[in-house]
């Protein structure tokens, strides 16, 4: 199912584009979007849509989710594109989706609107030679900015399902769909879990800090030249360790409440580790 010239391309790059639906088409399982715009992505690049060659695309026209044919050998297209129009505002094209469970769960989850995100897998055009074409490709250097004037559409990809995740009460609402996979059901899980432990650790952040200023406090203790009492002086930080003890348990004890998650076991031992040694800095979802 993978074409063979995606197993062999070299030179791959992908570009993420947030585009909400032009048009849904429930009764052919189909929606119209843009799958590139004129407009910098996150990583500032710009596609010319009017520079998209397509005509290698165009013998599959095969729709994945998030590049997985390149980890996946087995894995299988979502939908495929029916037709690409390179207008002015951006590549539009017509999504029709398979008819298997994880299908049918993304194209749900785009039809809802908690997908709203794809990105284009695509290559630079080449010379005769073999290098890049010139004139191809510009820099702006003052921007930052690499300007795609012309390009070849290897693919395009529903983005990642956790990209477009970043509140509790959106996992949950997805969590109440009528989801088929259970591949689809393991990332939202996952994704739920990872929101569950960055909150939690926000919440932890002033006893974190609470816990730096009593250890600040046992140094000068220990070194304070002004305390001639040693006795005194250990018994306080004698005291200060046990308070120190007290909030580490206020902190590892609300993270037992997770150890239902098996499948990430491993990932909340390390949060919890890492949190006490205050290394731990919130989860980026991408």
């Amino acid at each position: 199912m993978i074409p063979e010239y995606l197993k062999n391309v070299s030179e791959f790059h992908q570009v993420e584009f947030k585009s909400s639906p032009v048009e849904k088409l429930k009764a052919e399982r189909a929606i119209i979007h843009y799958i590139s715009t004129p407009d910098p992505d996150r990583v500032r690049d710009v596609m010319n849509p009017k520079g998209m060659d397509d005509s290698d695309f165009d013998k599959t026209r095969s729709v994945w989710y998030n590049h997985n044919y390149k980890t996946d050998p087995k894995a299988l297209p979502i939908a495929k594109s029916l037709w690409r129009k390179k207008k002015d505002e951006g590549v539009l094209t017509k999504t029709e989706f398979a008819t298997y469970d994880f299908a049918d769960d993304v194209y749900l989850l785009h039809e809802e609107g908690f997908i709203n995100t794809w990105s284009v897998g695509f290559r630079p055009v080449l010379d005769k030679s073999g290098r890049i074409k010139e004139g191809s490709i510009r820099f702006d250097e003052k921007k930052g900015i690499t300007y795609w004037d012309e390009w070849y559409l290897l693919e395009y990809s529903s983005a990642p399902l956790p990209a477009n995740i970043n509140a509790l009460d959106v996992v949950k609402a997805i969590q109440s769909m009528p989801l088929k996979s259970e591949i689809t059901k393991q990332m939202i899980e996952e994704t739920s879990f990872k929101l569950e432990v960055e909150n939690a650790l926000e919440s932890f952040k002033s006893q974190l800090d609470k816990i730096q200023e009593l250890e600040n406090l046992i140094k000068q203790y220990s070194t304070d030249e002004i305390i001639s009492d040693l006795e005194k002086a250990e018994k306080r930080i004698l005291e200060l360790e046990q308070e120190i003890n007290s909030l580490k348990k206020q902190i590892t004890q609300p993270l037992e409440a997770l150890d239902g998650k098996k499948v990430l076991a491993e990932l909340r031992k390390t949060i919890i580790g890492d949190a006490v040694a205050k290394k731990t800095k919130p989860f980026v979802l991408r």
